[in-house]
């Protein structure tokens, strides 16, 4: 019996991410700078690359989507892709794993150490979504926070995490909102691990692609008609 195909998929922040293991065998990880809104290349690439191993995403059991936090566009997109690709077809498994997975593995925290891992939400705000190690993987704690500057900096004074990881392409907005003690803190991660989506057990497959964590909803501007 051939070991199962597991892939993941993330378009959450400004960096497309897609991996794919057999078993725990490592096939491919690869990113690529890709956004929300310029992702129609998504479905493309990743075709590709599963091409290259004669497969196609009829192949793959197992699917992990990046639920962020990160972009509304960009999360919709990865998890609507891998809903049409699934849909109707027994035997193949879905879930959510929050983005920050990929940042947080990065940190390479002890048992029980917290990770704070910290994105860019725009309007002058950041956004930390922390985790801590647990059986030896990062796992969310729940404390999901926006901040300005100034709720940063009482935040931050009070030591949240032993660890602080964030994405190096974000860092000169993060920059405008942190102390510099902080700042020296904070990790730069180049490649974010996608692979650690898939490798997270704690999470169940649980075939729900909805849950996702935007760093604010989705805002529609209604085009003005003439006079």
């Amino acid at each position: 019996m051939s070991e199962i195909l597991s892939a993941a998929v993330d378009l959450a922040g400004r960096t497309a991410g897609f991996a794919l293991m057999r078993g725990e065998e490592l096939l491919l990880a690869r990113t690529r700078p890709m956004r929300g809104r310029d992702s129609a290349g998504l479905a493309p690439w990743i075709a590709e690359e599963l091409k290259a191993f004669g497969l196609t995403v009829n192949d793959v059991a197992r699917w992990s989507v990046g639920s962020g936090p990160g972009s509304f566009t960009g999360m919709r997109l990865a998890a609507a892709l891998v809903a049409g690709w699934t849909f109707g077809k027994t035997g193949v498994e879905t879930r959510c794993i929050p983005t920050a997975t990929a940042y947080a593995v990065r940190a390479s925290a002890a048992e029980g150490e917290k990770i704070g891992c910290l994105f860019d939400g725009r309007n002058h705000e950041l956004i930390y979504f922390g985790m801590i190690v647990r059986d030896g993987e990062p796992v969310p704690t729940g404390e999901e926070k926006v901040l300005n500057r100034e709720q940063a900096e009482s935040f931050f004074a009070a030591a949240p995490a032993e660890h602080l990881v964030a994405s190096s392409t974000e860092l000169p907005a993060l920059e405008l909102l942190l102390d510099k003690a902080v700042l020296q803190r904070v990790l730069p991660v180049e490649t974010p691990d996608f692979t650690a989506l898939i490798r997270a057990k704690f999470r169940p497959y649980d075939n729900n692609l909805t849950d996702l964590v935007y760093i604010r909803p989705a805002v529609f501007t209604a085009p003005q008609t003439g006079a």
